[in-house]
């Protein structure tokens, strides 16, 4: 079987995890891309590889790896080409999967540690509240550390 052809101009899926309106001017053509809160658009690998080379925050979060970003990027090849998973390094964002496994740590003190490591911010702090409200989380004590972590309300 022959490997597939990578196209840079074939669109990707680019999800956001900030529940507000985001974006960024384009790089390779004219205009702006803007992504619905929690939303998800399609663009060129050209475009999402040019958007992380020029330092997109939204995108290469908070260490130029992928780290705590924003956007997160849903194709393997583009985020190898920005160096997000290599070395042996996997890119740390924040997802569904993510929270509940947090929420699923035994000792207060494993999920202290964890909460103050995995979110970091304004987004993934919003992110964090919605989910409690979205898995239907049912832990005081819990929820009490993350609304006085983040700052936010339920």
């Amino acid at each position: 079987m022959e490997p597939k052809e990578i196209r840079l101009d074939e669109k990707i899926k680019v999800r956001s995890i900030a529940p507000w309106l985001t974006g960024a001017a384009r790089k390779t053509t004219t205009g702006d891309i803007n992504v619905p809160a929690n939303g998800i658009v399609y663009l060129t690998r050209e475009e999402v590889i040019a958007q992380g080379q020029s330092g997109n925050k939204l995108l290469t979060g908070t260490d130029g790896y992928g780290s705590h970003a924003t956007w997160i990027i849903e194709d393997e090849y583009v985020r190898n080409q920005l160096d997000f998973d290599a070395d042996g390094r996997k890119q740390q964002i924040v997802d569904n999967d993510i929270i509940k496994k947090i929420f699923e740590l035994k000792t207060m003190k494993a999920f202290e540690d964890n909460i103050k490591k995995t979110i970091v911010t304004r987004a993934e702090k919003v992110f964090l509240i919605e989910m409690i409200k979205t898995l239907n989380i049912n832990d005081y004590q819990k929820i009490q550390f993350c609304l006085s972590h983040t700052g936010n309300k339920l």
